[in-house]
């Protein structure tokens, strides 16, 4: 008896030990398949890579995040959102908080997008991520807060290279509108809505004194001015 318990003890240490070997061997591949599945752009056999480390290391695995963004560069919103919001269960992260706005934008809840988007906006006091939350704030008719957004960002600092599309006057043409100009259109719009003519015009000027050939800010104001001269000679004819 004395000597089968050694082998017994040397048996069951050397199947363990060859189970955890494996184990990281498997795990080593499997993060190999998952690097060059990624530089070769197939983000199928990366996904799949993951959901096969994630398995091997559990749901705190840092893959859970690789996972997130796989879904989300394929633009399927709602898995990324399924996957962002368990990530958030267990630690809020602005890049995930990022991804689940974007998603819930794509998905139409817009309403939920602008409460992550002024959660984001919150930690980083960052100008694009206030003008995209005055953007959803102003397509839910929410004026006062898309004007009040933007105003708590004019002074902070603008990206000098970032441009937004804009269509032009001709059919299919579009023009690459520095951000600047695009932000202080958006306030021009605002302001406008909120029925401040005069604080309109000023912040369209604004918007083509940075690009003057910003095509939607100029017919944009053209329109406010009739409307200001037309309650004006309504008020004069009273």
């Amino acid at each position: 008896m004395k000597r089968i318990l050694p082998v017994l003890f040397i048996l069951t240490f050397s199947t363990a030990f060859s189970q955890k070997l494996y184990k990281k061997d498997l795990l080593n591949l499997e993060k190999t398949i998952y690097r060059k599945a990624l530089k070769n752009y197939d983000l199928d056999v990366a996904k799949t890579a993951v959901y096969r480390i994630l398995e091997l290391e559990g749901k705190n695995s840092v893959y859970l995040d690789s996972l997130a963004y796989i879904y989300f560069n394929q633009k399927n919103y709602l898995s990324c959102l399924q996957v962002a919001n368990q990530i958030l269960k267990q630690k809020e992260k602005k890049d995930i908080l990022e991804l689940k706005a974007v998603s819930l934008e794509n998905l139409n809840d817009v309403k939920s997008a602008i409460e992550v988007y002024e959660k984001l906006y919150a930690i980083n006091k960052d100008v694009l991520t206030a003008y995209k939350l005055a953007e959803l704030q102003h397509r839910l008719k929410r004026e006062t807060e898309a004007y009040a957004t933007l105003k708590s960002a004019e002074s902070l600092k603008f990206p000098d290279k970032i441009t937004i599309t804009f269509p032009t006057g001709k059919k299919g043409q579009i023009q690459r509108v520095p951000f600047k100009a695009a932000f202080y259109n958006l306030l021009a719009l605002t302001a406008y809505d909120l029925h401040n003519y005069d604080m309109a015009i000023k912040y369209y000027d604004e918007a083509l004194k940075i690009f003057p050939d910003f095509f939607i800010a100029k017919q944009n104001k053209n329109v406010v001015k009739l409307m200001k001269d037309k309650l004006e000679k309504k008020d004069s004819s009273k």
